[in-house]
């Protein structure tokens, strides 16, 4: 009789439930105050549990558009590759030179005659006999330019490292062995980092010279487009123009022909990817806007992601070309559509014009623009949706403590309850006994009674 149980609320992480079992008369009032009490006391968890599942199906939008964006700023990055690797260079003597063509570099044809490719000196000690004990400091060479060597101990080994730990920029040092593996003959060689005419030599403590085998080096030497102008450069890589750059091989006898010429196809494959990208990010960031807007209705995350769509739709360079141009028109719905047979028309006939409204990511044009744009909305640090992401979690974290406060508190009213209203429910029972005992006694007098007047 009068046995229930009650719950602490929607949301709770523990029942707080506690069974009442009375045997008065009244043990069912008892539990229904027991019940109330504990639903009063648990309205605030149920508020709270609202608040937390609100804005966890905020986070979970936010992930969404997290995704999206993401995928917008990988379509710009995909962009910019597709322009730099677009490029091609077709080397009438590949055994002379090589060439990288990239960001900024022009189709056409350029030539480049290699008189000398130049050479690294290089020197080789004699046999290694490192000497016992503490390390020395001995002495490294780059023709009249003195350093220090201090290795940690005095092996080829140690002394081989220091030189590449402290003047690597200037030689690579690498331990040989000249011998054989029962026999080792272990020897320091050096090459310079540069072509120059430096002499390599390498001193011990006693000012010994260590060198047993020294060859000067050599600057290269080279003439762009027959302009019979000779060029020094202690590098092999040199850059002959805008976005090319040249690795000098070998002589090469006469003009070597390097014809340049650009592959958009990818360049345009990229472009549409990035259309349909940031239509879906239109269409996510749409969702949470009108009267049945999504999770993040009237929070200012959704303007501020509107405005970020909208700075990147109408850029528009000093390039004299648009987006439009390029076969990306921006409709009334807000939505990019790409015509492949616009982008090829303008990949024909004004490539740089193309090149120059792109730009990179970290000089100029669109991509410049876009990069910018993309990045206050995804830098791990500051960028708007990590910082939104981190703020709702503390939200979630805070109310998820809040919750189980509320929780133990309702958990221990009703313990108090119960005790309380069992033993109120023990004492009724004692009264009801105490009345039921005399009762039966007063009724037994009353019979009695009747009889002996009888």
């Amino acid at each position: 009789m009068g046995t229930t149980s009650s719950t602490a609320g929607a949301g709770s992480s523990s029942s707080a439930s506690s069974y009442f079992t009375g045997s008065s008369a009244f043990s069912s009032s008892l539990q229904n105050a027991i019940n109330q009490a504990v639903a009063i006391a648990s309205l605030p968890i149920t508020q709270l549990t609202n608040q937390q599942t609100s804005i966890t199906n905020q986070n979970d939008e936010v992930t969404t558009l997290n995704s999206k964006f993401s995928t917008l700023q990988s379509d710009v990055q995909a962009i910019n590759e597709a322009l730099t690797s677009s490029f091609n260079a077709d080397i009438s003597d590949p055994s002379s030179v090589s060439a990288t063509v990239g960001q900024g570099a022009t189709i056409g044809t350029y030539t480049i005659q290699v008189d000398d490719p130049g050479s690294y000196s290089t020197m080789m000690t004699s046999t290694w006999n490192g000497a016992s004990g503490a390390a020395q400091t001995y002495q490294l060479y780059i023709g009249t330019q003195e350093y220090d060597v201090t290795p940690t101990d005095n092996s080829a080994t140690s002394v081989a490292a220091a030189i590449n730990s402290q003047y690597g920029n200037l030689v690579h040092a690498t331990v040989v062995n000249v011998g054989s593996s029962d026999s080792p003959d272990q020897r320091i060689a050096l090459q310079s980092t540069s072509l120059a005419s430096d002499q390599l030599d390498l001193k011990d403590a006693n000012g010994d010279d260590l060198a047993a085998q020294q060859i000067a080096g050599e600057a290269a030497q080279y003439e762009v487009d027959n302009s019979g102008n000779v060029v020094s450069s202690d590098s092999p890589y040199v850059n002959i123009a805008s976005g090319i750059t040249v690795r000098l091989l070998a002589a090469s006898g006469g003009p070597v022909t390097i014809d340049v010429t650009q592959d958009t196809s990818a360049l345009g494959s990229a472009l549409s990817t990035f259309a349909t990208d940031y239509n879906a990010a239109v269409d996510e960031v749409d969702n949470n806007r009108g009267q049945s807007g999504g999770a993040l209705q009237g929070q200012e995350i959704v303007n501020q992601l509107q405005q970020a769509l909208a700075n990147i739709a109408t850029y528009g360079g000093g390039s004299g070309i648009s987006f439009q141009d390029l076969g990306l028109t921006l409709g009334q719905d807000g939505h990019f559509t790409f015509d492949s047979n616009q982008f090829a028309s303008i990949a024909s006939t004004n490539l740089s014009g193309l090149d120059s409204f792109l730009g990179s990511p970290t000089g100029s044009g669109f991509l410049q623009a876009a990069t910018g744009v993309l990045k206050t909305i995804e830098d791990p640090t500051t960028g708007l949706i990590p910082t939104t992401q981190s703020n709702l979690q503390t939200e979630l974290t805070d109310l998820q403590s809040q919750i189980s406060d509320k929780e133990t508190q309702v958990n221990n009213l009703q313990t108090q309850l119960t005790t309380e209203m069992s033993s109120a429910d023990a004492s009724i029972s004692t009264m009801e006994q105490q009345y039921s005992y005399l009762n039966e006694m007063f009724q037994a007098m009353q019979i009695d009674a009747q009889e002996i007047s009888g």
